[in-house]
């Protein structure tokens, strides 16, 4: 055969090949098959078997879709004259033949339309499984039911539509009602808010694009046709769910915090939560949150009552009654709801009831307020929970991204694990004028006793004061006015020494007895710290030698140019008030040295400690300046002590130490936690001093007190300090 005849026998390219078989594909629509994929064989048109003929190019290829020109049975059906083929082309080829069906129509949010799985087959053959098509021309009735089921009344929509966000409002709305009344039946069931709808969107309205045209046509007339009211969401009047009854937030103190209420008893957060910033911590007192809210007051007095020992509650009968006459009697917030309701009873049965006969614990939690702390994303440590989760809460609360890092039922537990943190928080608020370091001159207004400052949605107030930053001062604000003052009179006096310059320096030549002083505190400390001392506590006396806090420019000046005058004299005052004390302390060290009998070791570890607490490194700034002047008497106390217990006098010792001792005890337990807390507490200072006093009463009376003593004044004065 020559060279022209070959070229008649050359392939085919691809596309000129499959042109030709989706021509020749129209007339052979019942001569195509599928294979099978665990057999060679194929179906074709009403689930015929065939099987490629042996001859055919293909027999080996075995494509998934044939189109054969012949079908012929001999020993077996074969389909001769073979090419490949495509469903996607059988289906266009055979779009009047065939059958389409439909499946699991749903709602896509992400192109706001119904959507349904397709299966196409032709001739029983399955030519498209499962595809996703648009639902809403195919049935348009059952698409806008769906649409309006899942767009609108679930609220599953991406829309910023003023109607949109009015709705989602108004129903949190009333599940914040719900949650408040602890019911479920006032919110309106899904129907009545798909009838509301269906009223108003046209019939021929069934995906998001056809809602929003129609929307932004017909509001132009009509803005509010989409507006739900509450007659359309409640089921049944709540005109008792008054914010008088039910608020949104409380007030605690100098604080407004707002208040989450959820109705779901297996839920850890079921009842009421009061969302506290981290700052504002350790402003609260527990007491405040016993009495809840007006609405659930009567309540929580009724689980109270039934909480009493039966002895108790027998004189209790019916206890409905009593709890709705404590109810009128009792006003929220007079100290502890627990000791007003004790007192209550008592006068009403005569029942010794008291505070403690309570069994809390046993109480329905919901009752019980729930205290969440929150604070923003990165401050302050990792959070335990990354957002605040709003189950319900009050309209128009304040909604942001918040970090809950702790949460409980127990207020102290809450505060005792964040009570540092809360106060590192509050000064770390960077977005303040009262945040500032490096200050030099008193070069900023007056600094008032207390701002207001809002975080979070919640109000708060906090007291800004001077801070010592070693080599200059700043500015920062703090959580208890108590701490603030503390804070200021440091940063007042680190300021003034850095207005007095070298002079300052030059001043500790002059002092007398400060060589003296300096070898006695060889050992607390070095030469060059107790010059610091002196110098820090001289400054302070000569400051504020009127008690009065300096807080504007005017009375620093006026303060510093009268202190530099007295401060010598105050550097003298103090430098002997060191001397007396730590000669003092070096005799009852020669003491000490001398070893002690069995019998006296439990007022000898007494002692030591006193003494650890008494004289401190750097003891000279860390005594209050009113306390200063007696401390060499205590230290001369402790001497007296240790010559009468030597001295045959153990048995007046150990009464002594029985009773100090406990209370001694309860004051380091109680430091502690407040050191943990970050709480600064006067009264605990005083009673802290008031004890030392009370130990001079008890084992060296002859060096006599400075203030009437006794264990009864020092009991009353446990009763003042901070929980």
């Amino acid at each position: 055969m020559n060279q022209e005849a070959l070229q008649f026998f050359e392939p085919l390219d691809p596309h000129k090949a499959d042109a030709i078989h989706r021509a020749l594909l129209s007339g052979l629509l019942s001569n195509v098959g599928y294979r099978n994929p665990e057999t060679h064989e194929y179906t074709g048109a009403r689930n015929t078997k065939f099987s490629i003929f042996p001859g055919s190019s293909l027999f080996k290829k075995r494509p998934p879709w044939v189109m054969s020109a012949e079908v012929v049975e001999t020993t077996k059906l074969y389909a001769r004259t073979n090419a490949p083929v495509r469903p996607e082309w059988i289906e266009r080829a055979a779009q009047h033949l065939v059958h389409r069906t439909y499946a699991e129509p749903h709602w896509q949010r992400q192109t706001a339309h119904v959507v349904a799985f397709e299966k196409v087959t032709l001739f029983g053959m399955v030519l498209v499984p499962r595809r996703l098509v648009h639902y809403g021309p195919i049935d348009p009735v059952l698409s806008r039911r769906i649409f309006i089921e899942n767009a609108l009344v679930d609220g599953d929509f991406r829309t910023d539509a003023e109607w949109y966000k009015h709705n989602r409002d108004l129903i949190r709305h009333v599940q914040t009602l719900q949650a408040k009344a602890r019911r479920h039946d006032l919110l309106a069931d899904v129907t009545a808010q798909y009838a509301f709808y269906d009223a108003r969107v046209p019939a021929d309205v069934y995906n998001g694009p056809l809602f929003d045209k129609w929307r932004k046509h017909v509001e132009r007339g009509r803005p509010t046709l989409l507006f739900m009211h509450l007659r359309d969401l409640l089921k049944k009047p709540a005109d008792d769910i008054t914010p008088e009854k039910y608020p949104d937030s409380m007030q605690v103190g100098d604080m407004t915090l707002p208040l989450i209420y959820r109705f779901e008893p297996t839920h850890p957060a079921d009842g009421l939560t009061v969302r506290v910033p981290l700052a504002g911590l350790n402003q609260l007192r527990a007491e405040a949150f016993e009495w809840l809210i007006p609405g659930w007051l009567e309540e929580k007095i009724l689980a109270l009552i039934r909480s009493l020992p039966k002895s108790l509650r027998t004189n209790f009968i019916p206890a409905p009654e009593y709890a709705a006459n404590a109810m009128r009697t009792l006003k929220p917030g007079d100290g502890s709801l627990y000791e007003a309701l004790a007192l209550f009873l008592r006068k009403a049965s005569g029942a010794d009831v008291r505070a403690s006969h309570f069994d809390v614990s046993s109480i329905p939690p919901h009752l019980l307020m729930r205290f969440e702390v929150v604070q923003i994303g990165g401050l302050g440590g990792s959070p335990t929970n990354s957002r605040l989760e709003p189950q319900a809460r009050g309209r128009g609360a304040h909604v942001t991204e918040l970090q809950v890092i702790a949460s409980g039922r127990d207020l102290n537990d809450v505060r005792r694990e964040l009570g540092v943190r809360a106060q590192a928080n509050l000064s770390e608020i960077v977005d303040s004028p009262w945040y500032r370091d490096n200050v030099t001159t008193w070069d900023f207004g007056d600094i008032p006793q207390r701002v207001e400052i809002q975080r979070f949605g919640m109000t708060m107030h906090a007291y800004p004061a001077l801070v010592d930053q070693g080599k200059a001062s700043g500015l920062r604000l703090f959580e208890s006015p108590e701490a603030a003052s503390v804070a200021h009179r440091a940063g007042v006096r680190r300021l003034f020494l850095l207005q007095l310059g070298p002079d300052a320096k030059n001043l500790s030549r002059h002092v007398r007895n400060l060589e003296d002083a300096s070898i006695l505190y060889t050992t607390l400390g070095s030469a060059e710290e107790l010059r610091q001392d002196v110098l820090m506590a001289a400054a302070d006396r000569a400051l504020h030698s009127d008690a009065g806090e300096i807080r504007t420019r005017e009375a620093f000046v006026e303060h510093a140019r009268t202190g530099w005058r007295t401060l010598l004299i105050a550097a003298n005052e103090i430098t002997q008030i060191v001397l007396d004390a730590l000669r003092e302390y070096a005799e009852v060290r020669k003491l000490m040295d001398l070893g002690y009998a069995p019998a006296w070791r439990d007022a000898y570890v007494d002692i030591r400690r006193q003494m650890q607490l008494l004289l401190p490194r750097a003891f000279l700034v860390k005594t209050p300046p009113g306390w200063l002047p007696h401390l060499p008497r205590l230290v001369r106390a402790i001497r007296v002590r240790i010559e009468k217990l030597r001295d045959s006098g153990l048995n007046r010792d150990l009464a002594g130490l029985v009773q100090v001792g406990p209370m001694f005890q309860q004051y380091l337990e109680r430091r502690l936690e407040h050191e943990k807390q970050g709480i600064v507490d006067p009264e605990l200072d005083k009673f802290r001093w008031m004890l030392e006093e009370l130990r001079v009463s008890l084992f060296a009376q002859e060096l006599k007190t400075s203030i009437p003593i006794s264990v009864q004044r020092l009991d009353r004065q446990w009763a003042l300090v901070r929980q």
